[in-house]
């Protein structure tokens, strides 16, 4: 306590210090920003007068205004529909450069004459032809008066613009003609006047012999700013308080004075002056937040490292240590995460070859009840049903001795050929259809014949349409269709090819966020599919036992709009694979 107390002493003596410093500069720092600011705002101005000037300069060296130059010479003429674009490719009127804020057009206008008095125009805004005729005999006025003196630039201005007039000369600087720039006032009063937080801000734009012709402030300060030399910067003393601020020049003639009062420096002292204590204010508790955070940094950890490896030991297998930016503490809980992720991997290892014994041995009990009896009393009562002209409990008892022969005599065969697996299915499709007339309809496409000679696990398909049957067309109201769907497509990474296996129905579906709620799928459909869902995790397990990680298992529905169940595997062409057996 006693450290922390001559910490915070020692914190504000430095403060103090820092503070007596600052002041001593901020004065002078702050007039030199403001000056900065204000002389990037001429600079802006400037800026946008040297894009008129750089307009000058290529309608000047642009060699398809040559014609329209020339017109009255040796009888040359110029085309307008030639001349007009290159006036607007010259000029540029919708370039970023010609925009205030990139909304706000500094030139509005421009007006090209040649010696004979023809005129070309381009126009930022659109206007009606009887405006445009209007304003281009206003403008034809201006170059004729303008023509008459020797004055290299001139400007003309009135309440919405500035029009500034100057020569165009060609390479032996005799001229060729005069071009008139429309400059918009109210992107003057924006680049200018808005564009400068200070407060008690004067600015004008002055042409030639100091006519004022835009100005924004007190006048009195006005005519005295007029009195100083063409170009300064600093600090200006008036006759009712100083001011900071330049004048520049800045082409054709033209030059700004922009100003502020002398207390703005002031202004920004004393916001600065309550940033400062509020500032100093943080720093202390920062420091006093800062001691206890160490010190919680440190012991924190150890105390949920101990947590975590007491919840391990009472078996909670999915519990992990956190990651910490300590390097010690880090490299001790990667050790521990990596120790109980092994653990449960033995642990599941052991549960699934336990759980695989154990069905192993049930199958094998359930292998020594012969089945031919049962299927010798199918066989006999379908020959009595022919016998008896009954071909529909023929074909009936047909279908469901086929089925059970598929289900049960067949169980020691791992795969089967897809086109047998199909049979199956068939067979299944067939009773189910008896049963339920025209309620339940049915497709299976296989897109390629090649594919029924592809093995893959027995009654793989056969579950997933008993599903489809049973939770999602047997619910629901009305008719409703099951589509099997089979095709080959490369894989993705290694180029081989693998099988898709879609089983899908238009049945009362389910509601996935529920399905995540529940695990993944326990309690589908108001709880009555919990025997489905333990079908559907055997053939998960099924198909990692069989094909690994080389496998995909999607489930997918909404309710009202039915379910699809999407497998893909590898494609496998082959003898059958069965399970070795003695006999």
């Amino acid at each position: 306590m006693l450290m922390m107390l001559v910490s915070a002493c020692t914190l504000i003596s430095a403060c103090a210090a820092v503070l007596y410093v600052f002041f001593s500069f901020f004065i002078e720092n702050t007039q030199e920003d403001i000056e900065y600011v204000l002389n990037s705002t001429s600079q802006q101005f400037q800026s946008h007068m040297q894009f008129i000037e750089d307009g000058a300069v290529s309608i000047r060296h642009n060699m398809m205004l040559n014609d329209f130059f020339n017109t009255g010479k040796s009888g040359a003429d110029y085309d307008r529909t030639v001349a007009e674009p290159q006036l607007s490719y010259s000029m540029e009127l919708f370039s970023d450069r010609n925009m205030i804020n990139k909304k706000i057009p500094f030139v509005t206008s421009v007006y090209l004459f040649n010696n004979a008095g023809d005129c070309i125009y381009e126009h930022y805004y659109a206007s009606t032809l009887a405006a445009e005729k209007k304003e281009e005999m206003q403008y034809l006025s201006m170059q004729k008066q303008f023509q008459q003196c020797e004055d290299r630039y001139a400007c003309v201005s009135d309440d919405k613009s500035i029009n500034l007039l100057f020569r165009i000369y060609d390479d032996y600087m005799e001229e060729k003609g005069i071009c008139i720039a429309k400059i918009s006032r109210e992107a003057v009063n924006v680049l200018l006047g808005e564009g400068i937080d200070y407060s008690d801000c004067t600015w004008m734009v002055l042409f030639g012999d100091d006519r004022i012709i835009a100005f924004q402030g007190r006048w009195g300060e006005i005519e005295q700013l007029t009195e100083f030399e063409s170009v300064w910067r600093g600090k200006r003393l008036l006759k009712e308080h100083n001011v900071i601020g330049c004048a520049k020049m800045c082409g054709f003639d033209i030059r700004t004075v922009i100003c502020v009062g002398e207390e703005n420096i002031f202004s920004v002292l004393k916001s600065t002056v309550l940033i400062f204590v509020v500032g100093l204010i943080i720093v202390l508790i920062v420091t006093v937040l800062v001691a206890f955070g160490l010190s919680y940094r440190f012991t924190r950890p150890v105390t949920r490292m101990i947590e975590k490896i007491q919840a391990f030991g009472k078996q909670d297998f999915d519990d992990r240590m956190e990651d910490s930016t300590i390097q010690e503490y880090h490299d001790i809980g990667v050790v521990f995460n990596e120790m109980a992720e092994r653990i449960k991997y033995l642990i599941m290892q052991v549960y699934e070859k336990q759980l695989l014994a154990t069905q192993s041995q049930v199958k094998y009990l359930q292998a020594q009840t012969n089945p031919h009896f049962q299927f010798n009393i199918l066989s006999m009562l379908s020959l009595k049903a022919k016998m008896a002209g009954n071909e529909e409990v023929y074909e009936g008892l047909k279908a469901f001795s086929k089925l059970m022969q598929g289900k049960i005599f067949r169980e020691k065969e791992i795969k089967i050929k897809v086109s047998e697996e199909l049979e199956i299915v068939r067979f299944y499709l067939y009773l189910q259809k008896s049963r339920y007339q025209d309620k339940i309809c049915y497709e299976i496409k296989v897109q390629d014949d090649r594919i029924n000679q592809n093995l893959i696990p027995r009654l793989l398909i056969e579950p997933l349409v008993e599903n489809a049957v049973s939770h999602g067309l047997e619910p629901k109201r009305g008719n409703g269709i099951i589509k099997i769907i089979l095709y080959e497509e490369s894989g993705k990474y290694d180029g081989s090819m693998m099988l898709h296996i879609c089983v899908e129905d238009d049945g009362v579906g389910f509601d996935p966020e529920k399905m995540v709620e529940n695990g993944g799928g326990k309690d589908l459909l108001d709880g009555k599919i919990e025997h489905t869902h333990t079908g559907l995790e055997n053939t998960k397990r099924m198909l990692t036992i069989l094909y690994g990680s080389f496998h995909k298992f999607r489930i997918s529905g909404e309710i009202g709009r039915g379910t699809k169940v999407e497998i893909v595997i590898p494609s496998e062409r082959g003898g059958y694979d069965v399970e070795s057996h003695s006999s």
